[in-house]
């Protein structure tokens, strides 16, 4: 594990203006995303049509808010990690983090080499797997039931 100087305090406070930068930009944007979201939870659909529209907007947008609450979280951990020292080494292998790839993505946690490593061998998950449903697992119909 190679070990260097920390950044200089310039560099920190450049990458620190970039990522307060792009919070300042996420924030205003899910604050916004927000305000749609209750707009279009709020707006009683005319017709099936309207209705199925308003449910693909709001999947949409919900799924685009998770994208920048994920990074918002992501930029959190890099001003953190600049706060306690860490910031511009890889958290697996603790090597310094290429300064071209901090400016391309400020956010990064890992050297070149070590994504590429993670991103072919993909973590396994720790859910459980979802159990298969039997035929007799399902409850049975009769005509008492009506």
């Amino acid at each position: 594990m190679a070990t260097h100087e920390p950044l200089s305090d310039d560099k920190l406070a450049f990458y620190k203006k970039i990522l307060a930068e792009r919070k300042r930009e996420l924030l205003k944007q899910v604050l916004s995303q927000d305000e749609d979201l209750d707009e279009i939870r709020g707006d009683v659909a005319a017709d099936p049509l309207d209705a199925a529209g308003n449910a693909s907007s709001l999947e949409l947008m919900t799924s685009l808010g998770n994208h920048e609450r994920r990074e918002l979280a992501e930029i959190d951990n890099a001003l953190q990690k600049i706060e306690n020292g860490s910031y511009g080494f890889c958290e697996e292998s603790g090597e310094p983090i290429h300064p071209l790839r901090l400016e391309a993505m400020p956010t990064a946690r890992y050297t070149v080499q070590v994504q590429e490593r993670l991103e072919r061998t993909p973590q396994q998950l720790s859910r459980t797997r979802r159990r298969v449903l039997k035929r007799e697992d399902l409850p049975i119909s009769t005509d008492d039931d009506e």
